[in-house]
């Protein structure tokens, strides 16, 4: 679940180069393409978290499957869901096309760092069968990435609760060398470019890969015992700190009938991958990635559940990125449709640094991008259900 991954159109903005779009003709090759290589970091399954969806962003994914044996028969599910999260216009004409089908999402919860979009397919497959591709989605299949291999998550590594000491064996490898021995460079950087608190940054600066280990094993830690809410806000400039668990509450709060409609699975990633009401199947990680040419490690959790009916669920959440973007979750839910087939709705949102999406410009460029990352996380999804 990486995702799984519209953020760094604006990373040129921290230098000083997206000026009232005074740049605009001049840099909108090169902007365009760092935002490309941050949504997709952000989102390489879905769009892991997996979008890990795989991770500030959102992603929901709705998916349906077949259930009395016609389309017409389970569209009174799908078709009410999604209803009620206020999505009334289903493009099922373009679906059966074959199409994947982006619309814009967060108007009722536009927050300034937020972006957000959403995306209608169908997918071959069971509710239950698709739901599980999506939370052991590994974008890498397994490999370790070259930089210059197509994909921005290089390393994609799950593990059991608690995590041991073979779980970070490749990231300690990988940081060993170019370019992830950057990464061990933390000393002297500007305020906010790296998300660690002076504390952690001396752990790194001392202990090399054993002090990111180590500083990664504690927000794990910290995750997994007391939830998102657990995890402290980090560092986004001088005297600033970005709190996503409270950023991320206000977008749900603004976003009652989506929030409503998967509040167990939510519940479930609030309260660090578990649940004590109901059974939820869990899936933590690690990737190390490219951001805006730039390497990165993020922290993932992704959990999958029987929903309403015979719908299937999942969510993802990125609860830390060293850099580029605060933090990410995803929802996925699952509702028979017909024909062994899945109608997948896919609601996406990242948080990154509300200044950098100041301007006009610089925004309507990077919804368009996040978008067609979305659109093709879509696809991805498509490929390996297909392969399987």
């Amino acid at each position: 679940m990486t995702n799984r991954r519209g953020v760094n159109v604006l990373a040129e903005a921290e230098r000083g180069k997206w000026k009232a779009g005074r740049e605009f003709k001049l840099k909108f090759k090169s902007e365009v393409e760092a935002t490309r290589r941050v949504v997709h970091a952000k989102f390489p399954l879905t769009f892991h978290f997996n979008l890990n969806w795989r991770g500030g962003w959102f992603a929901l994914v709705l998916l349906s499957a077949p259930i009395f044996g016609t389309a017409v028969a389970q569209e009174g599910g799908w078709k009410e869901d999604l209803k009620r999260m206020g999505f009334d216009e289903v493009p099922i004409e373009e679906m059966e096309k074959g199409e994947i089908v982006g619309q814009k999402w967060l108007a009722g919860g536009a927050r300034p760092g937020f972006l957000g979009a959403k995306a209608f397919f169908l997918a071959p497959g069971e509710p239950e069968k698709v739901a599980r591709a999506i939370l052991e989605f590994d974008p890498t299949k397994g490999k370790e990435l070259g930089w210059t291999d197509e994909g921005s998550v290089k390393i994609y590594q799950a593990f059991q609760r608690p995590p041991t000491a073979e779980a970070w064996g490749r990231f300690r490898t990988a940081l060993g060398k170019p370019p992830f021995d950057l990464l061990l460079q933390v000393e002297g950087k500007k305020e906010g470019k790296i998300h660690l608190v002076k504390e952690e940054i001396a752990k790194v600066a001392d202990g090399k890969a054993d002090g990111w280990v180590e500083v990664l094993q504690a927000k794990i830690q910290t995750y997994h015992r007391g939830g998102w809410k657990e995890n402290p806000g980090v560092p986004a400039g001088p005297e600033a700190m970005i709190d996503f668990d409270n950023e991320l509450r206000e977008v749900l709060k603004e976003n009652g009938p989506v929030r409503d409609e998967f509040r167990r699975v939510l519940t479930a990633l609030a309260y660090g991958g578990r649940d004590e009401r109901e059974p939820v199947e869990v899936r933590d990680y690690w990737q190390l990635m490219e951001v805006d040419k730039s390497p990165a490690v993020a922290l993932g959790c992704g959990v999958m559940k029987k929903g309403k009916g015979d719908r299937y669920e999942v969510a993802d959440i990125h609860f830390f990125a060293s850099n580029g973007y605060y933090g990410a979750v995803s929802l996925y839910g699952v509702w028979p449709y017909g024909q062994g087939k899945s109608l997948v709705c896919r609601i996406d949102g990242v948080e990154t640094d509300a200044q950098q999406l100041s301007q006009s410009t610089a925004r309507m460029i990077a919804e368009g991008l996040f978008m067609r990352e979305v659109k093709a996380g879509c696809a991805a999804i498509l490929a390996n259900l297909k392969g399987s």
